[in-house]
């Protein structure tokens, strides 16, 4: 359980390996909630194998189950037959064992729960460094602020990243040792589609069709992009926020923008607004004052963990009104009840 991917799919390889270790015959399974409604892990975990004497279930998503679905069903079924000859790994990014049902983690002789939480700051930082010195490169502190302020807060995203730019910079310039932020900021020209800071930008010029088109192609690229769009967009109104309680102090536009800081979080902070980002904060400062902006940071926050555990077919229909209740009414939600799956509503 946890938010932290790259240190969970670490963990996974970990776990997968030493059963490879153990029983080198072992099947491995790998379901995904969403794919069906529990049945092909009910047939999983109930049928020993024909061909090996050992089975590795690994079930991804669980976070997107529903009450209609019948995997803990088939769970608790597959806790109770005692079975010896199979390992079960269940990932979720959920972050309380509130939400599990009592009747699978009610046994802790057979169920174990781990946690994987974000790093701190300066964990994240020297994660960053040390990868790309793996990679043959050194980076400065001014690149690692540019990358941090680029992607998700993990490790799995902070990953995807650095193997991209590292590759890139292998390609581009072989005798390349340090990556500075211009170099980042190079590689961000020429390799960005849509993400969270062109989302921001339409925002920022207050244009709806142009944030709805943009939303359109980050859900289309990969599944968790969503995910990392709404987080950027979350900085974003952070960074945006501590500039215009700067310029509300009477502080000068220039040194606004150099004090400016991601505000309010609990894992790291960001500091300096760079020139090519400072006309798309002083739009979004013209359409959103402060009073405003505070208000969609707390609609952001509330609606965080609806955006980051949906569906694939509920996504679009949430961040679309997300964007609609920001551009159009400052972050006052609509009465509209994002809880609710469509399929759950009534005729």
């Amino acid at each position: 359980m946890g938010p932290e991917e790259g240190l969970k799919a670490d963990w996974l390889q970990k776990e997968k390996k030493r059963v490879l270790s153990e029983h080198p015959d072992a099947e491995i399974h790998t379901l995904f909630v969403g794919d069906d409604k529990g049945e092909d892990l009910d047939a999983t975990l109930s049928q020993p194998s024909l061909f090996s004497s050992f089975r590795f279930v690994i079930l991804k998503q669980y976070e997107n189950r529903t009450a209609r679905d019948t995997f803990d069903t088939a769970i608790v079924q597959f806790l109770k037959s005692g079975q010896q000859d199979a390992e079960f790994v269940i990932l979720s990014s959920e972050r309380s064992k509130a939400k599990l049902n009592k009747e699978i983690i009610k046994d802790e002789s057979i169920v174990s729960v781990q946690f994987f939480w974000e790093l701190f700051d300066n964990q994240k930082r020297d994660w960053i460094r040390n990868a790309f010195q793996k990679e043959g490169f050194r980076i400065g502190s001014d690149a690692i602020e540019e990358i941090l302020f680029s992607v998700d807060n993990n490790t799995a995203e902070m990953k995807n990243l650095v193997n991209a730019l590292s590759l890139y910079f292998h390609q581009v310039d072989k005798s390349k040792d340090i990556i500075t932020a211009e170099d980042i900021e190079r590689y961000s020209l020429q390799t960005r589609g849509e993400d969270g800071s062109t989302l921001f930008q339409a925002i920022a010029d207050g244009d709806i069709a142009r944030a709805e088109s943009i939303l359109t192609s980050i859900i289309a690229s990969d599944s968790q992009a969503a995910g990392r769009a709404y987080s950027v967009l979350s900085s974003r109104f952070r960074m945006l926020e501590s500039f215009e309680m700067q310029r509300a102090k009477g502080i000068s536009e220039k040194i606004a923008f150099e004090n400016a800081e991601v505000l309010q979080t609990a894992s790291f902070q960001l500091k300096g607004i760079k020139g090519r980002d400072q006309s798309t904060f002083r739009k979004a400062a013209a359409i959103y004052p402060l009073i405003d902006t505070r208000r969609i940071i707390n609609y952001l926050t509330a609606m965080d963990d609806r955006v980051k555990n949906s569906s694939s077919e509920w996504i679009n229909i949430i961040f679309s009104a997300i964007i609609a209740d920001i551009i159009l009414r400052k972050g006052k939600s609509t009465d509209i009840n994002l809880n609710k799956s469509p399929l759950e509503t009534e005729f």
